[in-house]
């Protein structure tokens, strides 16, 4: 259950001067999506894992994670072809994608005061037709990807790449993060961050 009160309480300290936000699973809750469509994938090898320990390796491009899987799990498959399998369910999923209201309750909140940038592991078509089907791209300054970055997330390239785009000091930035590879970087990049997963769960 999205419970909004608890990020409503959340009242952003006067040094923060900028907020970054993270899309799967923070900003929308398509991180099951994704859960659900590599399971999916990985079943005909018999693999089959918790998401608990799915949500430890969110954050990354999907063909990392994908080899991530394979070695991890030993199957026979070329990571792109397993990517093509888990990206034709999440394809039959996308629809059941949902704004996670108590977080955009933050953004509506702070829009015109702070800066705000999305900071996401999913490739640039990915996020920007999600952030657009949801209506919600037009708050953000900038959106940074996978695409847009050499090192990802647990890297804090792309929590950098966004505080420059916005123009804010990376100790002057809030992350808004619900894997544990986006919260890792957002610390090595110098920066404030909220688990947003105890809020809405």
């Amino acid at each position: 259950m999205i419970d909004n009160k608890a990020l409503n309480q959340i009242v952003i300290p006067q040094h923060i001067k900028g907020l970054i936000f993270d899309m799967d699973g923070t900003l929308l809750n398509s991180t099951p999506i994704h859960y659900k469509a590599w399971l999916g994938a990985c079943q005909p090898f018999g693999v089959d894992f918790e998401y608990e320990y799915f949500i430890r390796l969110t954050g990354r491009p999907v063909l990392e994670l994908s080899k991530d899987l394979i070695a991890t799990f030993n199957m026979a498959i070329a990571p792109e072809e397993l990517v093509q399998q888990k990206e034709r369910l999440v394809e039959q999923n996308l629809h059941n994608v949902e704004i996670v209201e108590a977080v955009y309750d933050v953004v509506k909140r702070y829009e015109g005061q702070l800066p705000m940038a999305v900071g996401t592991g999913a490739s640039r078509e990915r996020a920007m037709r999600l952030l657009s089907d949801s209506g919600i791209i037009n708050h953000f300054e900038v959106v940074i990807t996978s695409d847009d970055v050499d090192n990802y997330k647990p890297h804090p390239d792309t929590f950098l790449k966004a505080a420059e785009a916005i123009k804010v000091n990376p100790a002057e930035c809030m992350v808004f993060e619900d894997g544990h590879l986006g919260m890792d970087a957002a610390v090595v990049a110098g920066m404030h961050v909220i688990d947003v997963k105890p809020y809405y769960r």
